[in-house]
């Protein structure tokens, strides 16, 4: 587990030798784990089934010994992968950047989204990703070499490194901007057939933006990957706190049961939201706390 308010190029290179025995789960990032596999006639990777002969089979893939048994001509059917570019959306924006317990929303959105872009060149599939950080938006076309994840790799650590706390202040207009851009760029690179992953704690954006992005389920294979703090689901024991943006301070006192209950209502509210949005387009969703380990994340 990465730790720390930032990460380094460094850091997410040495992921790549966690990334081996990756197999990402099924229910948590659905068909991203790459195990889809869809029917071609003909030869493929793998052996699915023995059927009779229809028109348009390729005559070397007919079954012999069965079609001889049978006095009916049969065909052995492969099952193929098809190949997909993958493509990374990561968030490294002002709101991204807090954490109560080992780490910052951007550390484990940073390590999740480097684990995958290893996992994703071991497969031996092509890896593009669009980083967006407070000073814009940065994106690596998808190409299936190590210098393509690289490039991604920089582009999150540049723009992790370039958090400040004092940045925290950013409107929520800068970061719809920010996604409008985004946006833009996944029109113009996942036209079709992609895969793609976004990672944010997906605040200061609008329903609007967010159907934006699920439109392009329609013709790509989408999943949603929310990182969260636990402060921000639930708030903490009975007490005095001081917190801090790095700028202003302020005082509250969180024995308050309706401000508690008040507080995880906005936080659940939100939840359902996106996941609602997420149901209605087919998309995967799964929420990861900054305290939990990505070895949770594999099985």
């Amino acid at each position: 587990m990465l730790t720390g308010p930032y990460v380094s190029v460094e850091n997410l290179v040495q992921l790549s030798s966690e990334s081996n025995a990756i197999r990402w789960r099924r229910n948590r990032l659905g068909a991203l784990s790459g195990e889809r596999m869809s029917r071609q006639r003909g030869r493929g990777v793998d052996f699915e089934e023995v059927r009779p002969y229809q028109i348009g089979d390729d005559v070397r893939s007919i079954d012999w010994n069965v079609t001889a048994r049978k006095n009916e001509p049969h065909t052995k059917v492969y099952t193929e992968e098809r190949e997909k570019p993958t493509l990374i959306v990561v968030d490294q924006t002002s709101t991204m950047f807090f954490g109560t317990k080992y780490r910052l929303k951007s550390v484990a959105a940073a390590e999740l989204a480097s684990r995958f872009a290893w996992f994703t060149l071991k497969r031996k599939d092509r890896l593009g990703g669009i980083v967006l950080g407070n000073n814009g938006v940065f994106t690596t076309k998808p190409y299936r070499n190590r210098a393509s994840v690289l490039r991604f790799l920089q582009d999150v650590a540049l723009a992790n490194q370039s958090l400040r706390a004092h940045d925290s202040q950013q409107s929520t207009s800068d970061k719809s901007e920010l996604w409008s851009e985004m946006v833009v760029q996944l029109r113009q690179i996942a036209r079709h057939q992609h895969r793609v992953v976004l990672i944010s704690d997906f605040r200061d954006t609008t329903p609007d933006s967010i159907r934006e992005v699920l439109e392009r389920s329609r013709h790509n294979e989408l999943a949603f990957a929310l990182i969260f703090d636990e402060l921000e689901q639930t708030l903490p024991p009975a007490n005095l706190y001081s917190v801090t943006n790095g700028t202003n301070r302020v005082l509250f006192h969180s024995a308050n049961p309706k401000i508690r209950q008040s507080y995880r209502r906005l936080f659940l509210e939100r939840i359902e939201s996106l996941k609602t949005m997420c149901m209605d387009h087919s998309v995967p969703f799964t929420m990861i706390a900054t305290h939990e380990s990505m070895d949770s994340f594999a099985q």
